[in-house]
């Protein structure tokens, strides 16, 4: 008997048990691609959500505490830097409570954005314009949560910043917040980036954009913030195809040279008497990170460096 005669024998005596395994090995190989291609399309719809809400925002430079809004500006003048990037906008992004006035429907963790003129041009929307003093622009999922829309009063509580963190012995517990109270102007429809988020979630955004100057006026932070967003040229400027972008790596570095002392939360003073500089936080204690780069700094030098805790 030849093989071919024998296997076909084998084959059409175990006629069941191979159409058995043949079949469970079409239904696994059926659940996996099906598994590969909604797996691919979730990853997907996550990342066109995050890109939408994103805008044109490429970059962010964020703080623990706030830099100087000049820093957006020096950084523009740059030449370097107009090569590279489209524009850039200085934020103050804060947590906030929000309460509807009439109705008493609250709700926390909104995400408050001080923005102006500014925020909208770098994002391309110049139909688009910053809320005046006593105005507000909301998310739709924020209205639809207390009830708001145009015309509205509501209350805006925002945790007023402080040098030193509230938890710490020396913070000051007794005043903790700011309270804004501002009409909202208009529900910004996700078009116009009603649903604004710097961070990613798949949920509803629920955020209020009210004015720089007047957040920064309430907050007693008055020509300071905490988050810079940069808009990157198309890649075809930048560099040629296949080339791989070092954008990030160029940001940083101009971002480290134009920086000053109190952008990062420093504070050098001299002591004559003792012939002597010391380098203070503005939070109260430096970091090891900080202490690194003083010291890092000083190699070379005939000036030697003490840690002290006062």
């Amino acid at each position: 008997m030849r093989s071919s005669q024998l296997i076909f024998r084998g084959l059409t005596y175990y006629w069941r048990t191979n159409t058995a395994v043949v079949l469970g090995v079409g239904t696994a190989v059926a659940v996996l691609a099906g598994a590969l291609l909604v797996g691919d399309s979730v990853r997907g719809s996550l990342r066109d959500l995050i890109l939408q809400r994103l805008g044109k925002t490429d970059h962010i430079v964020t703080s623990s505490g706030f830099l100087r809004e000049q820093l957006a500006d020096d950084l523009r003048a740059d030449p370097a830097f107009s090569s590279i990037f489209n524009g850039i906008c200085p934020i103050v992004v804060a947590q906030a409570f929000v309460t509807e006035q009439s109705g008493g429907r609250r709700t926390g963790q909104v995400r408050v954005y001080g923005v102006d003129d500014r925020f909208w041009k770098l994002q391309g929307i110049a139909e688009a314009r910053g809320p005046a003093d006593r105005d507000v622009l909301i998310s739709p999922a924020l209205a639809k949560q207390i009830g708001a829309e145009a015309g509205t009063q509501i209350l805006v509580r925002v945790q007023r910043p402080s040098a030193i963190p509230i938890e710490s012995l020396h913070g000051r517990k007794d005043d903790v917040g700011r309270s804004l109270r501002l009409t909202v102007r208009a529900v910004l429809p996700v078009s116009t980036l009603g649903e604004f988020s710097l961070q990613p979630q798949q949920g509803d955004v629920r955020a209020v954009f009210v004015s720089l100057s007047r957040l920064q006026r309430d907050l007693d932070v008055a020509g300071r913030v905490n988050t810079l967003i940069v808009s990157e040229r198309p890649p075809d400027r930048l560099h040629s195809p296949g080339t791989p972008s070092d954008a990030a790596g160029r940001l940083a570095r101009l971002v480290k040279a134009k920086a000053g002392l109190d952008d990062v939360g420093l504070e050098v003073r001299a002591l004559d008497r003792r012939h002597a500089l010391v380098v203070e936080a503005v939070a109260g204690a430096l970091d090891e990170a900080r202490v690194k780069a003083v010291e890092e700094t000083l190699v070379g030098s005939r000036t030697q460096a003490t840690r002290i805790f006062t």
